[in-house]
């Protein structure tokens, strides 16, 4: 049986990294967006972050445009996780746009999806207009009850853009990705790499968004990496810089010794800018 009722906004299980930059939480049936620098372990980070949800029971879907699944996998079996049952429980999905972009490989369809005769609709192209018309099938046909209240993290959404019309993909964005994950309850991440695309693109994508999340690196003698939240809608929230560490297993974590740093002191924080 399925429905067409939209989750409510329920708050995820604390997960790691977001726990120190969203004390009040990641809500469920809410998108937020990641702008990183090409040097952040934003990558490693979102790893980091879905292992941690899958730990606590959280379905995942991890969508890779940059990594074939291979790699995913492999990092994610690094950080402790039995990732061949997790996918054969459909607890995890990978979501394949490497293969499809490269033609490397056939693009894999998520063992858990295949059991039950499903294909997620980013499968076989990374035409938007196809994923338009796939989550207009997929809206109007409902949502079954286990495709509710996912974690979904995309490792670098803005590749869509060296194939796609800037005002296209922010269209289909906001008419048919953010709605369509409004009704699945995701905890979506979105992750656009900066000075690739326009400020307009930029400011248009934000504005869709229930939240802004930030990766910087500073270049003063040695490289350190940096995350925080700008804005999260509907709630107060720390915006000073933390510091992270990234260990040998891959994993990510805010920096105990680091104090919070504010915005703007000593111009210490350097991020690449956004192409104009």
């Amino acid at each position: 049986m399925v429905e067409r009722v939209t989750s409510t906004m329920e708050q995820t299980p604390v997960l790691a990294i977001l726990e120190d930059l969203v004390p009040n939480g990641i809500r469920f049936g809410a998108s937020y967006l990641v702008e990183f620098g090409p040097d952040s372990p934003w990558y490693e980070t979102s790893l980091t972050i879905t292992a941690s949800g899958l730990r606590k029971g959280v379905r995942a879907e991890y969508h890779t445009y940059m990594h074939p699944p291979r790699e995913v996998r492999e990092s994610l079996t690094r950080l402790g996780l039995n990732v061949k049952e997790l996918e054969r429980k459909d607890q995890l999905r990978i979501l394949d746009t490497y293969d499809v972009m490269t033609g490397l490989a056939h693009p894999e369809t998520p063992e858990g999806m295949r059991s039950k005769g499903r294909e997620a609709y980013e499968h076989q192209s990374f035409d938007l207009n196809h994923w338009s018309s796939k989550v207009v099938i997929m809206i109007r046909e409902g949502v079954a009850e286990d495709e509710k209240q996912w974690l979904h993290i995309d490792d670098n959404t803005s590749v869509m853009c060296h194939y796609t019309d800037e005002k296209l993909k922010v269209d289909i964005w906001r008419t048919r990705i953010i709605p369509y994950a409004r009704i699945r309850g995701l905890a979506m991440f979105h992750s656009v790499m900066m000075g690739i695309a326009s400020d307009s693109f930029y400011k248009q994508f934000e504005s869709l968004c229930d939240g802004i999340i930030e990766f910087r690196s500073s270049d003063e003698g040695q490289v350190e990496h940096f995350a925080r939240v700008r804005t999260l809608r509907g709630t107060s929230s720390d915006n000073r810089w933390r510091r992270l560490q990234l260990h040998n297993d891959g994993s990510v974590t805010i920096d105990p010794a680091g104090k919070p740093r504010e915005l703007g002191i000593g111009g210490w924080l350097k991020g690449p800018k956004k192409s104009r």
